[in-house]
């Protein structure tokens, strides 16, 4: 039963390797290796495809030694009658062989050329050829004395002729070294990313981490010596562009929002699926990448410094549901809106948006039908997919729920910075969820208006994100806290609030429900109706208004995260 299963594999493989999809093939492969290491079918395919210049044996023993250091010693010779072609490739048929350098395969994913170590003495020798089978466990032991695997002293491989990316540099830090193997393993398959070095507690992490300079480590949390969290905290201090991502085999409330204030962008439990975590590393090269760009600029970028768009993004978001965010949005952006100031109101709540419901209109088209093509937006495709309200505000709908996992935080954050060359002021209204296109709003936003309501829960929620927005780049400059449905007899006074925890709350907006209510279900924003422009609710809006164009106007203004990354990818190299 198990041979029939293997089979299958190795024809999936085959079949995998023929249409050259050599990633989905060398999966295939290595879970065929893990289950009977010998496998001569494995081998065999192995030797056809990456044997080049090699005798078959010869090529087994490198390769063993190389990808699977810990299972070396189980290699045993292949009987000579299961031997396809155990003369060196590339002899036979030199003239339909490419070089080996031009057909790497798996060893174009793991190997690179050495470069001279920083240090005297490497912390790890490394082979210059294969070692024979009984030196694999002394290496291993050896290896594990020194704790630390450098991959510093190799070059990172250069980025293909065609104009690719660079590929993610991953640093995986675990005191488990059987851990440690299956992470590179999984990771070494993907030809984007490139493992650069590895570590066995916190306080090797952190030196590593500074010797490397890795975009992404993948950090185990319960570490001898030092933790995961302490190592993440040190890390961002030295390295802040590294992107952290936490393994846990305890998926805990607490540890997550630990994990988050030292700094860590994303938090897994063990054993993660390997889709799970391609897609963790490839959202936290992203966030590395934007870091890189607010780097300290070289004397020739400050002679020519990044300047903030002309149009303003104002970012409407709330940590607990039912705040007000949508409806603050909606009123905000009426009273930014004039002849010589226009207003887009873009419903970030991608799932269950309701700015177009606040306007009694029904859009045909979505926010969608832009961010697939948001590197190459045009003034003519918006306006055919915004919505034109009578009032002269212009709307961008959400998508539909099944929909809204197609937007990513790339493209939501380059939509909005196209927005802003068009309008005076974006208005992005946000779900509570800390999701990628929230996050993104928040790095392309000139200021964060965050609401908070009198309930305990609301306050508490508020707390939390207070003590998270350093490690979201938001600083007092770019954020203001405002309280919603604000009663004076409910005894939680805003000032309470703000002395507590050490900020400023100027806006209280008054609970209101005979007029904000009829107002949302009529589809009429508050500052529409001139019917009301007596009332203590629109006064303070109107006022929160004058406030944010005051702030927003200041001529010291820095440009945003998502500000500076454009503009270094539109200057010339």
């Amino acid at each position: 039963m198990a041979k029939k299963k293997l089979g299958k594999l190795l024809d999936r493989a085959q079949q995998a390797y023929h249409k050259k999809n050599k990633s989905k093939g060398a999966r295939l492969v290595d879970e065929i290796l893990k289950q009977e290491f010998n496998h001569p079918g494995a081998w065999d395919l192995l030797f056809k495809v990456y044997g080049t210049g090699q005798t078959f044996e010869a090529f087994r023993r490198e390769f063993a030694h190389k990808y699977y250091p810990d299972q070396a010693h189980l290699l045993r010779p292949m009987p000579a009658a299961l031997q396809k072609d155990t003369q060196p490739r590339g002899q036979v048929k030199a003239a339909t062989v490419p070089p080996p350098e031009k057909k790497r395969g798996l060893f174009g994913l793991f190997s690179r050329k050495p470069s001279t170590p920083a240090e005297p003495t490497p912390l790890v020798e490394q082979p210059q050829a294969p070692t024979p089978l009984p030196a694999a466990p002394v290496a291993r032991q050896e290896a594990e004395k020194q704790a630390i695997v450098p991959f510093s002293a190799e070059k990172p491989a250069a980025p293909a002729a065609t104009g690719d990316l660079p590929k993610v540099r991953v640093m995986v830090v675990d005191d488990i070294a059987q851990t440690r193997e299956n992470v590179i393993r999984t990771l070494r398959f993907q030809r984007e990313i490139e493992v650069v070095g590895t570590a066995t507690n916190g306080a090797q992490a952190i030196q590593v981490a500074k010797d490397v300079q890795p975009d992404v480590i993948l950090m185990d949390i319960n570490m001898p010596d030092m933790d995961g969290i302490a190592a993440t905290a040190a890390i961002k201090k030295v390295v802040p562009f590294t992107q952290i991502i936490i393994l846990t085999v305890q998926d805990d409330m607490d540890y997550m929002r630990e994990a988050m204030m030292a700094g860590a962008r994303d938090f897994l439990t063990k054993p993660p699926m390997i889709d799970d975590l391609l897609a963790a590393v490839q959202k936290a090269s992203e966030y590395a990448r934007l870091e890189k760009a607010k780097a300290p600029r070289t004397s020739a970028q400050q002679e020519h410094p990044v300047k903030a768009a002309h149009g303003k993004i104002i970012t409407i978001y709330s940590p607990r549901g039912g705040a007000g965010c949508t409806m603050l949005a909606a009123n905000l952006g009426a009273a930014l809106h004039s002849e010589e100031s226009r207003v887009i109101i873009v419903d970030g709540s991608l799932q269950y948006g309701d700015i177009p419901a606040l306007f009694d209109v029904i859009p045909k088209n979505t926010l969608l039908d832009l961010t697939p093509r948001s590197s190459e937006l045009d003034t003519e495709l918006v306006d055919t997919v915004v919505i034109h309200h009578s009032s002269g505000i212009h709307l961008l709908a959400a998508p539909l729920p099944a929909e809204a996992e197609q937007v990513t935080g790339q493209q939501f954050s380059d939509l909005l910075l196209f927005l802003s060359e068009q309008y005076s002021y974006v208005i992005v209204d946000t779900a509570h969820r800390l999701s990628d296109t929230t996050l993104a709003a928040f790095d392309a936003s000139h200021l964060v208006i965050t609401i908070t309501t009198q309930d305990v829960p609301s306050i508490a929620r508020l707390r939390k994100f207070l003590e998270l927005a350093p490690a979201l780049n938001l600083d007092q400059q770019r954020l203001l806290v405002i309280m919603n449905s604000f009663d004076p007899q409910a005894g939680v006074l805003p000032e309470k609030v703000a002395d507590t925890f050490k900020i400023e709350i100027p806006f209280a907006l008054p609970l209101a429900r005979e007029v904000v209510t009829p107002s949302i279900n009529r589809g009429i924003p508050l500052m529409l109706r001139k019917e009301l422009a007596a009332r203590s609710i629109t006064d303070v809006i109107s006022n929160l208004a004058e406030a944010a164009k005051k702030r927003l106007n200041a001529a010291e203004l820095p440009p945003t995260p998502a500000e500076i990354r454009l503009a270094r990818q539109r200057a010339p190299q």
